[in-house]
């Protein structure tokens, strides 16, 4: 009804203020608008005449100078078009919207025709209008019309002639939203004459516009991709002149330019080349056709673009280059002949260059070089590029041609998916025949070089084997055909073992992937290898989630039946294979059996079981009757341990292929060795043992009761290098003993009436004490062990059993040690549980380990847990007041974690009890106890603001709160004060202490567990970086430190680094001494730039002709001045302080050998010794028979006393501002506390007197002024 009504009244439906007239509000008027859009949309298009006339008003709108006004009426345009789209009404109205453009067009034609004034107002008004009758065509430009477009396009190209930036990129932007919708009624030919014309437009493209210039491209990207879309035919014709058009912006100097461009043309040629275009252009080229293919004119294009007219913009037409090889793939190869060449003489050009030490750009044109060949080898395979550019090793060698070998690394790098058959008849031989060469020339000694490059190429060829083997097409017909001979250079050849066992570990863990990833479970092992691989040098800790990664996807031509003749192949040959291994196994280094483990253990998951059942029942016996087949090779080792170890490895790699029996006779081998004293069978016992309770759940779950007593019988035997192993059992056996399908198990030591459910709760308790203790142990890989444990325990049992809704929305009022069962309270409530009972244990060590694995689960799992702080944390704080250090340290590390982690309303409830807990132990300096406190303070002011901790701090303390408050509003305002010194921003920075927010620190997923938070050096470091630093990034505080120091080394100041609030060095400090070298290196190195180049020629040495450097002997040099008597030219910078030593140049003279030794010998050759010190004028040592005669020395404090009666000091007759020289002696760098004391005995007079001097003349300089 209401559409009949809108049909039979559209004239009327037009409001009074839509006359020009009468003004109306910008948003009445868009309300009106709206109305009026819906309104038309939903005429009826069969009868759409009398709607012409509001479809034109929101045309006349569409330009309108108001934004807001002007953007409803675009969106109304856009509704009525969609409407009208496959009706007949839809021509109608496009030409409605030509009639405005074309108005448009008039009116700027006959601007300049008036006078100059006029014609400026009326020229600026055409732009503008124009500039928003492009905004609106960009709108509705894809649902006009077919034959309007035709005229609009050509209109719009037009504007390009104008050359006005504005218009060209609105008229740019129009044409792109033409070519790229797909809804537009432009047909393929329509399209393609329109790139055509773009292309062609040579006003438009500015070479100095880079928004146009990006605009443009990107309108010939997507027009091409819209055209092959629709007529793959149409595009590729034209698509070589897109390429030849686009390919010179290479070489644009916008950087921004050349990027844009060539990701389009990697687009073009990604999506615009299919198999058809190159198919034809193949077989033309074959044909020898007069016509140039489209796909081989590009392939022209790109190659023309690597020569030296076109050398700036190599780098990008390298990358479009590798994308054109990549889409030609194999097919193409012949098309791609002229381009592998031009690639390859520029990586032998760069490998040349790169010998005589090419500059950054050649770099990165050789890299850029390299990936593009790479890429070709990837997609078109090593034969297509091997024909075009061969090795010509052997040529080279006989000095007939230049050998590449830059193109055996690329080989290695990029080979993927290709026919491991011409490994075998075209690289096997070569380096066969290399090998031959090789032992030739060994055995003259005038070809020594030929064979060490002979060898090396050999190397280099067998490397490639890996590549070949990886997703290799014919592994069913090649690895039959070839295996033979690798095996006999595996045999013979020890350099290529771990080359052929990373190769046989590729196949077989790839076709097991491949089966997998088919639904096929049977013949691919019964658990994972990874992790079982070994790097060389590694001592066996390896962690098993660090292993071999394999790739993401199987690719699509490996199939289930490509898969499974493959494996069948690899199974065939295993009884000749794994003998071959376990013997290069046996006789290899244990540090240097990673790649036979990982060639073993993958080969174990494809092999027949019962093959590998027989090879691991021989290698059991022999082990067991200890028989020594061949020597210490064979055996494994020298001793008795050594070849237990070796063949527990040896069983640890064959575990993923072994059965149920077989595992149950490797569980049996390795029980015994849990009790050996030696710590190497141990932990290879228990990483054997940790394996089968990870990997083999059935195993575990049948022999449930054996594996716990077990365990719990290797409590006291355990050794610490063997816990993070024995861990890994206990973390198994707890999550099997905790789960639902958890099998029965006795214990002798329960009670005779205790169910299974106490039972099993006894022995997960005393697991989780031995883990507690473990976070103490000496070993830090054990400690990292242990709380990585705790973590992921406490995960896995809140994953089985989560709490109850009520707990976790804390609804309830839930008391701790109240359950109604086991898990009552979820599986992480039962695991707090079992570690909170740690905290009454008998010896301070379970009570501090306890409290350390408290705070690392209340940091992981602070929300879960939050409902037991109100409990937890009184019972931990009341440890304070204990007299064990060792647990007062654990609780100050606790207390750390609660002020990071647990939310600020927590932590202010608890905050007085904290303070009061932790200052009583603020005054304490062992252990840094001080330190820590004050660490503790200010992380709680940071997060709970000043405020909150000065009025809950005692009393006593509150001049602590208040010098961390003062010292940190100190140091914000130099931070300030230097940040607007360097950059003139004077911003304020945000204080620290402000109010905290109710949020966690961290949540439980993302949070970073720092392992120093109980050290001892994590405190000290915690004060002078985190909370020591400002709140400027890191970059800020670097780079105002850079400028600091070069404004200090500009003023030429040679002043040492002071300490954190102005405080002076502790000299004696070892810290101190690694800063002040840093501080001399610093200076050194800025007036080392300071001097320039010629200063630095100087400290060089000098250089013979054949390029030797010539060492002067100054010493022998001095030791010739001092023969000759000129004393003063010593270089030696101490003579002049030892000028006023009586005898030091007779001591010299004498055999003193360096002024170092003067002072001493000139006092002996008066009888006395010189090493007393000078206090205030008054000698400290033995004095000298000067001194003892009244003569006072020249650097005592005697000739500065001022005359009697008088105080303080005067210059006197020297005019030298007093001072007192105190000899440095070596014993003040003692560790021993003694020495040091006696070397700075009386230095506390000194400096008292120092200060009491400063003091007085401080005082009496203000009573004078």
């Amino acid at each position: 009804m209401l559409v009949c009504s809108i049909t039979r009244h559209a004239v009327k439906t037009k409001p009074a203020g839509f006359d020009k007239g009468i003004p109306m509000q910008a948003g009445t008027l868009r309300s009106a608008l709206h109305c009026l859009s819906y309104i038309t949309a939903a005429v009826n298009s069969a009868e759409w005449a009398p709607a012409l006339r509001p479809f034109t008003l929101l045309l006349r709108y569409s330009t309108d100078a108001r934004p807001k006004v002007r953007k409803r009426a675009q969106y109304g345009l856009v509704d009525v078009l969609a409407a009208l789209q496959g009706s007949p009404a839809l021509q109608g109205a496009s030409d409605a919207v030509l009639e405005g453009p074309e108005a448009a067009a008039r009116a700027a034609a006959a601007a300049p025709a008036k006078k100059r004034k006029e014609a400026e107002a009326a020229i600026a008004d055409a732009v503008s209008k124009a500039l928003h009758i492009l905004g609106s065509l960009k709108q509705i430009i894809s649902l006009i019309a077919g034959s309007v477009v035709a005229p609009l396009s050509a209109m719009l190209l037009k504007l390009y002639v104008l050359r006005q930036p504005m218009l060209s990129r609105s008229s740019t932007d129009c044409l792109e939203m033409l070519c790229s919708a797909r809804n537009s009624h432009l047909g393929a030919a329509a399209v393609g004459e329109l790139l055509h014309q773009v292309l062609h437009q040579e006003s438009a493209w500015l070479p100095k516009d880079t928004d146009l210039m990006l605009a443009l491209t990107k309108l010939v990207e997507t027009g091409f991709v819209r055209l092959h879309e629709l007529d793959p035919s149409i595009c590729a014709q034209r698509l070589p002149q897109a390429l030849h058009s686009l390919l010179p912006q290479l070489c644009a100097q916008q950087e921004g330019v050349r990027f844009g461009t060539q990701q389009a043309l990697k687009n073009l040629i990604h999506d615009c080349m299919d198999e058809a275009m190159i198919n034809t252009a193949v077989s033309q080229a074959s044909m020898h056709s007069a016509s140039m293919p489209p796909a081989h004119n590009i392939v022209l294009a790109v190659a023309n673009m690597l020569t030296v007219r076109y050398q700036d913009g190599w780098v990008g037409a390298l990358s479009v280059a590798g994308e054109l090889l990549e889409t030609l793939g194999s097919a193409g190869a012949p098309l791609a002949e002229g381009l592998l060449l031009r690639l390859g003489e520029m990586c032998a050009g760069a490998s040349d260059a790169a010998e005589e030490g090419a500059d950054e750009a050649s770099d990165k044109v050789s890299l850029a070089a390299q990936n593009a060949l790479g890429q070709g080898i990837k997609s078109m395979g090593p034969a297509a590029v091997l024909t075009v550019l061969p090795l010509g090793l052997v040529e080279a060698l006989e000095g007939k041609g230049e050998a590449r070998t830059w193109l055996i690394p690329l080989l290695r790098q990029h080979v993927q998916q290709a026919h491991l058959a011409y490994w075998g008849s075209e690289l096997l031989p070569l380096a066969r025949a290399l090998g031959s060469r090789a032992a030739l020339a060994q055995q003259s000694p005038a070809r020594q070089l030929e064979a060490q490059q002979c060898r090396a190429l050999e190397l280099q060829l067998w490397n490639t084997l890996q590549s070949f083997c990886s997703w290799a097409l014919d592994t069913s017909t090649a690895f039959r055909s070839y295996a033979r001979g690798i095996g006999t250079a595996f045999e013979k050849r020890t350099d290529l073992r771990v080359i052929i066992c990373n190769a046989l570990a590729t196949l077989c863990l790839q076709n097991r992937q491949a089966l997998k990833a088919a639904g096929v479970t049977e013949g691919v092992g019964y658990s994972d290898p990874v992790g079982l691989q070994q790097q060389p040098g590694d001592d066996g800790d390896e962690d098993e989630e660090a292993g071999m990664m394999l790739p993401v996807a199987v690719p699509s031509h490996y199939t289930l039946q490509v898969a499974q003749e493959n494996a069948k192949v690899l199974r065939d040959f295993a009884r000749n294979w794994l003998p071959l291994l376990f013997n290069a196994f046996i006789s290899t280094d244990a540090q240097q059996r990673g790649q036979y483990a990982a060639a073993i253990a993958a080969y174990a998951t494809i092999a027949d079981p019962t093959t590998l059942s027989h090879f691991f029942r021989e290698v059991g016996e022999d082990e067991a009757a200890g028989v020594p087949a061949v020597g210490p090779a064979r055996e494994g080792g020298d001793s008795s341990s050594a070849r237990k170890c070796t063949f527990m490895e040896l069983a640890l790699c064959l575990a993923p292929g072994l059965d149920v029996n077989g595992i149950s006779i490797l569980y049996k081998s390795a029980k015994p060795a849990l009790q050996e004293r030696d710590q190497a069978v141990q932990k290879k016992a228990y990483k054997l043992i940790a394996y089968i309770c990870h990997h083999r759940p059935d195993f575990l779950k049948a022999n449930c009761q054996d594996v716990t007593d077990c365990l719990l019988a290797g409590v006291v035997t355990s050794m610490s290098a063997a816990k993070r192993y024995r861990l890994r059992c206990l973390k198994a056996l707890i999550l099997l003993l905790q789960s639902d399908e958890a099998p029965e198990i006795h214990m002798p030591q329960s009670m005779p009436d205790a169910g299974q459910t106490e039972t099993r709760q006894q022995v997960v308790g005393s697991m989780v004490s031995e883990i507690i203790l473990c976070v103490k142990e000496v070993n830090q890989k054990t400690r990292t062990a242990a709380y990585e444990l705790l973590v992921s325990l406490a995960r896995a049992m809140h994953e089985q059993h989560p709490p109850p809704m009520a707990l976790m929305g804390q609804d309830a009022d839930v008391e701790m040690g109240a359950s109604d069962s086991m898990h009552s309270r979820g599986g992480l409530h039962t695991l707090f549980s079992m570690v909170l009972g740690g905290l009454v244990a008998a010896t301070p060590h379970m009570v501090a380990a306890t409290v350390m694995a408290l705070a690392r689960l209340l940091y992981e799992f602070c929300g879960p847990l939050e409902y037991m702080v109100d409990d937890l944390l009184p019972a931990v704080l009341a440890l304070l007041r204990t007299k064990s250090r060792e647990i007062v340290k654990a609780v100050l590390g606790f207390v750390k974690v609660v002020a990071m982690q647990l939310p600020v309303a927590v932590v202010t409830t608890h905050l007085k009890a904290i303070l009061e807990g932790i200052l009583l132990w603020s005054a304490d300096t062992k252990n840094q106890f001080k330190l820590k406190v004050r660490v503790v303070v200010e992380r709680l002011a940071r997060r709970l603001g000043y405020d909150a901790v000065a009025a809950n701090i005692p009393e006593e303390h509150r001049k602590l709160i208040t010098h961390i408050r003062k010292e940190k509003s100190r140091k914000l305002r130099d931070d300030k004060a230097d940040k607007m010194e360097m950059d003139g921003d004077g911003a304020g920075t945000k204080s620290q202490f402000g109010g905290g927010s109710n949020k966690r620190a961290r949540s439980a997923a993302g949070s970073q567990w720092d392992s120093q938070v109980f050290s001892d050096d994590e405190a000290e470091a915690d004060v002078r970086t985190k909370l020591g630093a400002a709140t400027l990034d890191g970059d800020a505080r670097k780079a105002r430190t850079a400028g600091k120091s070069v404004k200090s080394m500009a003023r030429g100041g040679q002043g040492l680094p002071r300490e954190r609030g102005g405080d002076p060095l502790d000299l004696l400090d070892a810290g101190t001494s690694r800063k002040m070298v840093k501080h001399a290196a610093a200076r050194g190195a800025a007036a080392a730039a300071a001097a320039g180049p010629a200063a630095q020629e100087d400290d060089e040495f000098e250089q013979a002709d054949d390029g030797k450097m010539i060492i002067r002997d100054e010493e022998a040099q001095g030791k010739k001045r001092r023969r000759n008597g000129n004393l003063d030219d010593s270089d030696d910078s101490d003579f002049d302080d030892i000028r006023h030593i009586h005898g030091a140049k007779a001591a010299l003279r004498e055999g003193a050998g360096s002024v170092r030794y003067a002072a001493t010998e000139g006092a002996k050759s008066r009888g006395r010794s010189t090493a007393g010190a000078s206090v205030g004028g008054r000698s400290l040592g033995a004095r000298t028979s000067a001194t003892a005669k009244g003569a006072s020395s020249q650097h005592s404090g005697d000739r500065f006393k001022a005359r009697k009666g008088a105080k303080g000091d005067t210059k006197g007759a020297s005019k030298v501002e007093p001072y007192a020289y105190w000899p440095l002696d070596r014993k003040m760098l003692n560790r021993r506390a003694g020495k040091q004391a006696a070397a700075k005995k009386g230095l506390e007079r000194v400096v008292k007197a120092a200060k009491s001097g400063a003091v007085k003349g401080h005082k009496a300089k203000r009573r004078r002024t």
